[in-house]
């Protein structure tokens, strides 16, 4: 039975209250989940996606934490974490572009922070391209500019976008 958590479900800014929305632990069985909802969201315009091993490797992992969300039972989002050395790392965040905009990557980010606090973390990390807009998310959940990583991504074309890291102490 996948863990959910529907105290968290009920926030945010879903546009239909006749759906549900369902938080689950997953795991790397789920890669093709992961894979499909990565692909649809990220441009590779930008350079942030990840391919297949990539992933695969990242949940192998010890320490890491993948939380699929699921719109109407259908899966629409998640986020891979990994807690090392008392800190967490949001390592990829992603919501299909149909979901977008309707406060589940919201709700995802504050399950992050909820089990990051639950296992006494002192801070989550993260690192966002420069240009994106997602930045306004992190803000607003309390995430602070704490550096920036020159030529970080490289998109389409070679072209080059910084990274911002963000903390957020716990």
């Amino acid at each position: 039975m996948p863990e959910t958590h529907p105290s968290l479900c009920n926030q945010g800014n879903l546009t239909d209250p006749a759906t549900s929305l369902v938080l689950e632990n997953g795991h790397i069985g789920q890669l093709a989940i992961v894979m499909q909802i990565m692909q649809s969201a990220f441009s590779s315009r930008y350079g942030e996606s990840w391919n297949n091993n990539q992933c695969r490797s990242m949940l192998s992992l010890p320490g890491t934490q993948l939380i699929i969300a699921s719109y109407d039972n259908e899966p629409c989002g998640f986020t891979i974490s990994r807690n090392i050395a008392g800190e967490e790392e949001l390592l990829m965040i992603a919501v299909d572009p149909q979901y977008q905009n309707k406060g589940i990557g919201l709700i995802l980010l504050k399950q992050l922070i909820a089990d990051a606090a639950k296992n006494k973390v002192a801070a989550v990390f993260l690192e966002v391209r420069s240009n994106n807009p997602a930045q306004n998310l992190y803000e607003r959940l309390g995430f602070q500019k704490i550096g920036i990583r020159r030529a970080y991504y490289t998109g389409e074309g070679k072209q080059k976008f910084d990274a911002i890291t963000y903390r957020k102490s716990l």
